[in-house]
């Protein structure tokens, strides 16, 4: 599958983003309304808000190009089921894969597009209600209801992140261990 260099730049900047994103969130401190932050962890705090808006910046971005070049360069394909030809080809793989016959599964397939696409818009969910805590924090970082009402989807949104980028890699990792050459065409900016 040939993706232009726009979409590899972008998926390298998010995908760094996201790791970066993730690992820190493991150490930050978040906004609490009766406990304060630590000063490492208020900066790490910090430093995760303006990746954050830096990832939703490009993810933004993303989408407009996305949105552009729809038809010149596919991108319809990380949303196969948008169609009923997608669909059906989600379907074939889907049971190729249920079946075990993995190499049976086209590696530029309806299944691969929707993997990518679910990424895509875990990562947009995830900049999104991140950016909207950005907004809904009080002065000084005080978390308002609304604040803690978004903080617990994005949240949420964590969890499923952390169980995508795990399988993401390691799906990468079977590629290439099959000898799709994937980081070699996904990385050559």
């Amino acid at each position: 599958m040939h993706y232009s260099r726009a979409i590899r730049l972008m998926h390298a900047l998010v995908a760094a983003a996201i790791v970066f994103q993730m690992s820190i969130s493991l150490i930050m401190d978040h906004p609490h309304a009766k406990k304060p932050m630590t000063a490492d962890g208020g900066m790490y705090y910090q430093w995760h808000e303006w990746v954050g808006l830096t990832a939703l910046a490009i993810l933004v971005c993303g989408w407009i190009y996305r949105v552009v070049t729809w038809k010149r360069e596919s991108q319809g394909r990380i949303f196969p089921w948008i169609d009923a030809a997608g669909r059906s080809a989600l379907w074939r793989d889907i049971k190729q894969f249920l079946s075990l016959r993995w190499t049976g599964i086209p590696e530029d397939g309806a299944l691969a597009g929707t993997v990518h696409g679910l990424g895509l818009l875990i990562a947009s969910a995830m900049a999104l209600t991140g950016g909207a805590i950005f907004l809904a924090l009080g002065p000084h970082d005080t978390v308002t209801p609304t604040a803690h009402n978004i903080m617990d989807l994005h949240s949420y949104l964590s969890k499923i992140m952390w169980v995508y980028l795990c399988g993401h890699v390691l799906m990468a990792l079977w590629h290439e261990a099959i000898g799709h050459r994937s980081f070699a065409r996904i990385f050559r900016i």
